[in-house]
């Protein structure tokens, strides 16, 4: 309790001077708490950061629950699954990172070395658009929205997770983020799409494929696997994974 009543340090409106003249004044208690013969800070924060693990523990196999899999079960290669990680960053009041990024931190390596993709995804108007019909949703209450088109109430977080999975979809059949979801200059162009030549330079072992003549037999982002296309006798530039065309996307917008 008495350091909450500190000033924050890592805001923009922070003031090392104030923080210290305020933490004078309750220098003598602050000694006594973390270095005291009882311990008892160290003990409260091994408990902390147990509880801390096992929370993390609990929610990353839930989450690994819903593809079929759970903590220490590696992926089916069988059945291919994506997990797709929003790239938006979340705050509390006080400016301060929250502990959604920790948690990232922790599950992201974790479903990896179960075997599974992970990518990022810009979460640009996934809280915004319908994955139905595409259109733009009325926001009933914080979590809550509504689609007059499809007469259909949706929460906040369940229709943006159908957005990235529609996101990923795009990716994979298209090389591109489905229309709807892409931001809209004044001129009425979309600045995050790709040209049709350079989606064609990008080479058949990236997120998704595509031909005029039909689809490639190649090894997709999604786990499975076919008969392996013949290497070109030509070397295109190659893109990694969803992540990084979305940072791309982000920075042609950003001129």
């Amino acid at each position: 309790d008495i350091e909450t009543y500190l000033p924050p340090l890592r805001v923009s409106s922070s003031n090392v001077i104030n923080y210290i003249k305020k933490l004078e004044r309750v220098e003598e208690q602050l000694k006594g708490f973390y270095n005291g013969p009882d311990a008892k800070y160290k003990r409260h924060q091994w408990d902390m950061q147990r509880a801390l693990h096992g929370e993390f523990q609990l929610i990353a196999h839930r989450l690994l629950g819903i593809v079929g899999g759970g903590l220490g079960i590696r992926s089916d290669p069988s059945k291919p699954v994506i997990i797709g990680v929003g790239l938006g960053k979340f705050g509390t009041k006080s400016e301060l990172t929250s502990l959604h990024s920790t948690f990232l931190s922790y599950f992201i390596p974790l479903a990896r070395s179960l075997g599974y993709i992970v990518v990022g995804l810009n979460e640009y108007y996934t809280s915004k658009k319908c994955p139905a019909c595409g259109l733009f949703v009325a926001q009933v209450d914080l979590r809550r929205f509504f689609c007059s088109h499809c007469q259909v109430y949706h929460h906040r977080d369940i229709m943006a997770a159908g957005n990235m999975a529609n996101i990923i979809q795009g990716y994979l059949f298209n090389q591109q983020r489905p229309d709807y979801i892409h931001p809209i200059a004044p001129d009425g162009t979309m600045p995050w799409k790709q040209e049709p030549s350079s989606r064609s330079s990008t080479s058949s072992g990236t997120v998704g494929t595509s031909s005029a003549n039909g689809p490639t037999s190649t090894k997709t982002a999604a786990g499975g696997s076919t008969k392996a296309a013949p290497p070109s006798k030509r070397q295109h530039k190659r893109s990694s994974t969803v992540s990084s065309l979305e940072q791309s996307s982000s920075k042609t917008a950003g001129k």
